[in-house]
C-alpha cells in the first residue's frame, strides 16, 4: 500500500519550526536628515522574519531580507521553540543595496548552544530550491511574523507571474499569497519541502501582490558571504538595446535576432570578451536570445526571462561562451563572468559608512544615490544637475548641509552645490578635498562648482 504524499499544509507547518522572528535596534536609513548630515542617526526599533537555511554543514545561520538587519546594532532571534526567550545574533553579511535583499544573520556560538538547550525540538534547517523556476499557478505557503504576531502565521497562494530583472535588478517571483510587514524574510515554501524563495515585499494600493526574491539568486549570496566577499552579480559591461529589421543591412543580418551592442564599457566583461559596439549578441553560455533579449524556449513561451537573469546567475570567475554577429558573419568568444566595473556615483546606504568632511560650517561628501533621491524634497531642479552625473567614472563632491553661522552661511552657500575644484586643483575624493586643506592652512581655499558658483574661505 503506498504512502499518502503529504499536503502542502503538512508540509508547511513542518517547515515553520524553522522559521523565526527577528527583532532589530538600530538607525533609521530613510531620514532624510540622515543622509545630508551622516553625523545625525535616528534611533528605530523594527521586526522581520527568518529561517534556518540548510546550507553545506553549517549551524545556526539565518537568512533574512537585507532590509531587515542592514544599519542594524542588536539582532534578536525568538523562535517557537523556545517560549518567548530571545537569543543574539550576528550580522554575516548582506547585499547593501538591496538587489536582491538577501542577508545573512547567525546566532552567536554560546547563544546557538542556549538554543539547542532550550528547544522542544531539534532545528528545522530549510533547504533551497534549485533547478528550474517553479511553474506560474505552482502553490506556496508564505511563512513568517507580520504585524508584530508572536506566532508564525502562514498565508497560502500561488506563484502568479514573474518579473524579469534589468540591468540594476534582479528577477522576482509574483504571488498573491498575503505578504505584510514583518513577515520580510520569512520563506516562501513549496509542497517539494523546498524553499521556493524569500518573502521580500508587498506592492502597495495592489491587492494580492507580492514579492519573492528566487532561492537561486539567494544560495549565489548566501555563497558570497561565507567567503566574506561583497556579493556581486556578472554583469554585461556595456549596454544593450533590442534589434529590429530596420537593422538588417546597416548589420548583415538576415533577419533581427539576439541584441545589439550599444556601448562597451571600459574593463567590463564585453571588452574583455573582445565584443564591439554594434555587434549582435545572439546567446550567452548556450542560453539564446530573441530581438528583444527574451531568452528563446527555455522555460516556456509564458516566461519572459532575459539575458539580464541569464547573466546573473553565472557564477563570477566562471567561463562564458558568447555567440554574437559581426558583420554578418558568426564568431565566438569567451571571457571569465565578472561584475560591471563600478562607477563615481554609487550607493551608502549602511549609515556608519557615509563619510563625510565638516568644513567652513558645510558638510560635504561624496554624491551618492541617497543624497540624489534626498534632494527632491530639498532642490528639485539641484537634484536634475545631479542625476546628469550618475554616469561619470569618477566620484563627484557635494554640500549636503550647511550650518547657521559660519562661513559658508555668511555667503549663502547652498545645499547641493557639486563642487568640482579647490584653488583651480581638480578634486573628486573627500581625500583630495582633506589635502587641499591642509596644504592651506593659515591661508584661504578658492570653491568653483559645477554650475560657476565660487566660494571662498578662510581656512583656520
Amino acid at each position: 500500500m503506498s504512502k499518502k504524499k503529504k499536503s502542502l499544509t503538512d508540509v508547511a507547518r513542518e517547515m515553520m519550526n524553522g522559521v523565526v522572528q527577528i527583532q532589530v535596534e538600530g538607525y533609521i536609513e530613510e531620514d532624510m536628515q540622515s543622509v545630508m548630515n551622516p553625523a545625525i542617526k535616528i534611533p528605530g526599533v523594527w521586526l522581520g522574519s527568518g529561517f534556518f537555511v540548510k546550507y553545506k554543514d553549517l549551524e545556526g545561520y539565518i537568512v533574512t531580507n537585507a532590509h531587515v538587519v542592514r544599519n542594524a546594532n542588536k539582532i534578536e532571534v525568538s523562535s517557537m521553540l523556545t517560549s518567548e526567550e530571545k537569543f543574539e545574533a550576528e550580522l554575516i553579511g548582506l547585499v547593501k543595496k538591496l538587489e536582491p535583499d538577501v542577508a545573512l544573520i547567525k546566532l552567536k556560538d554560546r547563544e546557538l548552544e542556549r538554543f539547542k538547550k532550550l528547544a522542544v525540538r531539534d532545528i528545522e534547517y530549510l533547504e533551497l530550491w534549485q533547478g528550474a523556476s517553479p511553474s506560474r499557478g505552482e502553490e506556496i505557503k508564505a511563512i513568517g511574523y507580520p504585524m508584530g504576531m508572536v506566532e508564525p502565521n502562514m498565508s497560502g497562494g500561488e506563484i502568479t507571474n514573474f518579473i524579469s530583472g534589468s540591468e540594476y535588478t534582479t528577477e522576482r517571483f509574483v504571488t498573491n499569497a498575503a505578504i505584510n510587514p514583518g513577515n520580510s524574510g520569512g520563506p516562501s515554501v513549496s509542497r517539494s519541502g523546498k524553499v521556493v524563495g524569500l518573502n521580500t515585499a508587498v506592492m502597495i494600493d495592489a491587492e494580492n501582490i507580492g514579492f519573492i526574491t528566487p532561492a537561486g539568486f539567494v544560495k549565489i549570496i548566501i555563497e558570497n558571504l561565507l567567503q566574506q566577499n561583497e556579493p556581486h552579480f556578472a554583469g554585461i559591461g556595456g549596454k544593450l538595446q533590442k534589434n529590429a529589421d530596420n537593422f538588417n543591412s546597416l548589420l548583415k543580418q538576415s533577419d533581427a535576432k539576439g541584441l545589439i551592442v550599444a556601448q562597451v564599457q571600459p574593463n567590463g566583461f564585453l571588452e574583455a570578451a573582445g565584443i564591439q559596439a554594434r555587434d549582435v549578441i545572439l546567446s550567452i553560455s548556450g542560453v539564446e536570445f530573441d530581438r528583444h533579449g527574451i531568452v528563446i524556449g527555455k522555460e516556456g513561451h509564458y516566461r519572459h526571462k532575459n539575458n539580464y537573469d541569464v547573466m546573473k546567475l553565472i557564477p563570477i570567475g566562471c567561463d562564458v561562451e558568447v555567440v554574437y554577429l559581426r558583420d554578418g558573419e558568426k564568431k565566438i568568444a569567451h571571457a571569465k563572468a565578472m561584475r560591471n566595473p563600478e562607477k563615481g556615483i554609487v550607493s551608502h546606504p549602511i549609515i556608519e559608512e557615509r563619510k563625510f568632511i565638516e568644513v567652513f560650517g558645510m558638510i560635504v561628501q561624496e554624491l551618492s544615490y541617497e543624497i540624489i533621491e534626498a534632494m527632491r524634497d530639498i532642490d528639485a531642479n539641484a537634484q536634475i544637475d545631479m542625476i546628469q552625473m550618475i554616469d561619470q567614472e569618477k566620484p563627484m563632491l557635494v554640500v549636503t548641509h550647511i550650518h547657521q553661522g559660519t562661513q559658508a552661511d555668511e555667503i549663502e552657500w547652498p545645499v547641493g552645490e557639486l563642487i568640482i575644484k579647490a584653488n583651480d586643483e581638480e578634486m573628486h575624493t573627500l581625500d583630495e578635498l582633506q589635502v587641499i586643506i591642509e596644504k592651506n592652512k593659515g591661508d584661504a581655499v578658492l570653491f568653483e562648482c559645477r554650475n560657476g558658483r565660487i566660494g571662498y574661505f578662510k581656512v583656520d
